[in-house]
């Protein structure tokens, strides 16, 4: 029989208040660990390094947080990551979307309704919660959920949720979105009391756009995660695609870059890199990342070949075969006059 002490906490609580904080190195590792979950979080630029810093800070504290950020930038991943470098990595991790269930959904579907089911938030009980799109709440949702970071407690939705008995749980709230919420409280579209709440802790996610510094970084980690999903082998992706999406813009942030290497590696064949050939055709356009072939007045036949076949071997990552085809000369042809000309 167990036993616990007068007055003390039930044992469940106690043994996470031991539970030590992570390391370190566990934190540093935490982005890199594989899967989807915290892969927005990769990358050596100021801009992600400032969310992790932010991410890590945020994490040990029971402050609620709200993470701005265009749709596809990660704000799921960050609360994921705020998750699971903090004490209640242990407990569950759910998350709603607000604009997806509708205003009358997200209410019965975060406070539970008049059937048996739990809602989100007794489900999430010492764990955390993440709302996404919450600038979609309904005025009356928001009064709720302003009750519950006041108090701890909310009713169920629904004239038969137990006679409107309160529920009280500890849960960590994470409230995302893609929306000025400043601006809504301007408008009169959502609480001002509300925002000072969610705001307690507060993470900006950058676009990709700004951050494009990250992208071979990301790009590798996909090309890995869509060979072992899809069972292919493609080797690398090479300067010229990597060029390429450098420069696009990216309104989809790394959500679009990840379901893109995804297509690619799909298609393409396995065995060999990606290359230009391989882009979708709304990022193929006019293969800005191929390097020019410099010609001049007076260049010898044999010097204008070489710059042929220098640009296109880089355009292909050295990938010679990809090269003769491309050149429609034949692989025995490519490897002779690169000898000849001394192409290295």
């Amino acid at each position: 029989m167990s036993r616990s002490r007068p007055g003390g906490r039930p044992r469940a609580q106690r043994a996470r208040a031991r539970r030590p904080p992570l390391s370190a190195s566990a934190r540093a590792a935490l982005p890199r660990a594989e899967g989807v979950a915290f892969d927005p979080l990769l990358g050596s630029s100021r801009a992600i390094a400032r969310v992790r810093e932010q991410v890590y800070r945020i994490a040990s504290t029971r402050a609620a947080v709200l993470i701005d950020g265009e749709a596809g930038t990660g704000k799921g991943a960050a609360a994921r990551a705020i998750h699971a470098a903090g004490p209640r990595r242990a407990g569950p991790f759910l998350a709603i979307d607000c604009e997806r269930s509708g205003r009358e959904g997200f209410e019965r579907e975060l406070f539970g309704g008049d059937g048996a089911e739990p809602g989100a938030l007794a489900r999430a009980h010492e764990g955390t919660l993440f709302v996404e799109e919450i600038g979609f709440a309904s005025e009356t949702a928001q009064a709720r959920l302003l009750r519950l970071l006041q108090e701890g407690a909310f009713e169920r939705t629904g004239e038969r949720a137990g006679g409107g008995a309160t529920q009280r749980v500890d849960v960590r709230l994470i409230a995302g979105t893609r929306h000025d919420l400043d601006a809504r409280v301007r408008e009169g579209r959502f609480r001002d009391d509300l925002l000072r709440r969610l705001s307690a802790a507060r993470i900006a996610m950058p676009a990709l756009r700004e951050r494009a510094e990250d992208i071979p970084t990301l790009v590798e980690r996909f090309v890995r995660e869509a060979n072992r999903r899809h069972r292919r082998g493609v080797t690398r992706v090479t300067r010229g695609v990597l060029e390429r999406l450098e420069r696009h813009a990216w309104p989809g942030n790394v959500r679009e870059l990840r379901d893109t290497i995804d297509a690619m590696v799909v298609s393409a064949p396995g065995g060999r890199p990606l290359d230009l050939a391989d882009l979708p055709e709304a990022l193929r356009g006019e293969s800005p990342g191929a390097r020019p072939v410099a010609i001049a007045p007076g260049m010898t036949v044999e010097e204008t070949v070489r710059a042929l076949i220098v640009a296109t071997l880089e355009h292909v990552g050295n990938d010679r075969p990809r090269a003769a085809a491309m050149l429609g000369i034949g692989l025995r042809t490519l490897y002779r006059k690169i000898k000849q000309y001394g192409i290295r």
